[in-house]
């Protein structure tokens, strides 16, 4: 059974909220709930991944010929697939 990781989705909020405040020149000390509230907004899109994220995290995962995730390792090398396709996908469309 999964355990409950509260603590970690507020660290990826923290993360996220401060590489966006050093993106902006900023510091997260100066306003935390406004970096806080960004990095919200940022991540809420993930909720509802492309088909180009699909694809690579089933990809990242994908063994042999069968899909298998047997491991934790597993899923974060398929939400590092994911995010790393939005990201490129993100700087083809600025061309």
């Amino acid at each position: 059974m999964p355990r409950n990781r509260v603590a970690d989705t507020t660290t990826m909020l923290k993360q996220v909220a401060g590489a966006i405040a050093k993106a902006d020149g900023a510091d997260t000390q100066v306003d935390a709930e406004r970096y806080l509230r960004l990095a919200q907004a940022a991540l809420k899109p993930l909720a509802k991944p492309t088909d180009a994220m699909i694809d690579a995290a089933h990809e990242a995962v994908w063994s042999d010929g069968f899909w298998a995730i047997n491991s934790r390792r597993d899923f974060q090398k398929a939400v590092r697939a994911m995010i790393l396709a939005a990201m490129k996908q993100g700087e083809t469309e600025k061309r």
